[in-house]
């Protein structure tokens, strides 16, 4: 009876281990791993504190680049940049479907309009993203992703799984795209597609949270209208990007090799505040880290953001207040929202009126380069953008 139990747990642990061994084998094909077990590991960030203000000027995070985009009649434009891009600056027109493209200085270079309802056509732009390693630009739209060229020459199409809802979605790498579904069709709300034909490659296995709500909503005998700020799920940092799932109270790091690990931690816990305000991952520069929080309570018919900067060295957070010598009085922030069109942790993007900027000049307020380029510009000009390359 000895040797027949001695074998029936030998064969139980044979089993066993082979059972593990098979698990771990799915978990390195199929998912990102949690490199440090500690979630709370990471910087530490205290939402539910009040801070002082902090004044620094601008020219001490970041050495600042005016652009205004040149145009005539076939580039006439509103809105903002879709993308700023290492050579290039894309822009859609959402409502009339076209797709302009210009160099990195500001020259026009190629527009496109594939509006409709064809197989190689897009019927809507909800997303661009460019892969500026293989010249292709990829359109978002409910039902699919399209690939073409910068001249609008069709390349692929990427079909999307029915009732998903891609709000983010990065150039990853040279094979993959990563992306954010918010209605959680795809296996995990992070997941890596190929940008061949969309198969699911990999998934970024976070620890799983009960969903919040991130905005309000509210109803009048008429209509349902709905209050939301922005909520980033996708930063860019470093070589890698920064995943939040606003359940949680960590920000992942996932890195190039696609680890896991905390990079921070907000307090107190989400669930428990009320009413709940969630953080905006962050933006390093100039030995600070920039973040924005957001509160889901209507006050003056908005959400409102707080935008925060915590010194590396110290670690004290403060109410940022940021000006610049080019502009006496103008403040600005800086915040996951920053990067957002550059897909680039060390370049930001802020767009400045011209209409603001010419009374502003009037007023003897603009100084140095901006103040040449708003003497040049045309009342019917383009607005100009303030490239950030963060120190």
């Amino acid at each position: 009876m000895t040797g027949i139990r001695f074998l029936y747990h030998l064969m139980k642990t044979l089993i066993t281990l082979y059972a593990l061994s098979g698990a771990m084998a799915w978990l390195l094909v199929s998912g990102c791993t949690l490199k440090n077990g500690n979630e709370s590991d990471g910087i530490p960030f205290d939402l539910s504190a009040s801070y002082p203000e902090k004044a620094i000027m601008l020219e001490e995070l970041a050495d600042m680049e005016y652009l205004q985009l040149e145009s005539d009649n076939d580039f006439l434009f509103d809105g903002d940049p879709d993308i700023v891009g290492s050579d290039k600056i894309i822009i859609s027109r959402l409502n009339g479907g076209d797709i302009l493209v210009f160099s990195r200085n500001g020259k026009p270079l190629s527009t496109f309009n594939r509006l409709g309802n064809g197989p190689e056509d897009y019927p809507r732009i909800n997303k661009l993203i460019y892969d500026d390693t293989a010249e292709e630009l990829y359109v978002i739209s409910p039902d699919k992703i399209r690939v073409y060229t910068l001249s609008g020459e069709f390349r692929r199409a990427i079909a999307l799984p029915e009732g998903a809802y891609i709000s983010e979605i990065v150039n990853y790498d040279a094979t993959t795209l990563l992306l954010y579904d918010d209605y959680n069709v795809y296996p995990a709300p992070f997941t890596f597609i190929s940008k061949e034909d969309g198969h699911i490659v990999q998934t970024a296995d976070m620890p799983k949270g009960e969903k919040i709500t991130l905005h309000i909503m509210e109803q009048d005998k008429e209509r349902i209208s709905i209050f939301r700020a922005p909520a980033y799920h996708i930063v860019k940092y470093k070589e890698g990007y920064l995943l939040s799932d606003f359940s949680l109270d960590t920000v992942f790091f996932l890195s190039a090799q696609k680890e896991l690990q905390p990079a921070l931690v907000r307090k107190p816990e989400i669930r428990k505040m009320e009413p709940i305000v969630y953080l905006n991952s962050f933006v390093e520069a100039g030995g600070y880290v920039f973040a924005s929080s957001v509160t889901v309570k209507m006050e003056n018919n908005r959400l409102p953001r707080t935008y925060l900067m915590q010194d590396r060295k110290t670690g004290l957070v403060y109410r940022q207040r940021i000006t610049w010598d080019d502009y006496q009085g103008k403040q600005i922030t800086i915040s996951p929202e920053t990067i957002q069109k550059t897909q680039n942790d060390r370049l930001g993007l802020i767009v400045l009126d011209l209409e603001e900027l010419k009374e502003a000049n009037r007023e003897n307020k603009l100084g140095g380069k901006l103040k040449q380029l708003v003497d040049s510009s045309d009342m019917e000009g383009n607005n100009i953008y303030m490239l950030l390359h963060f120190k």
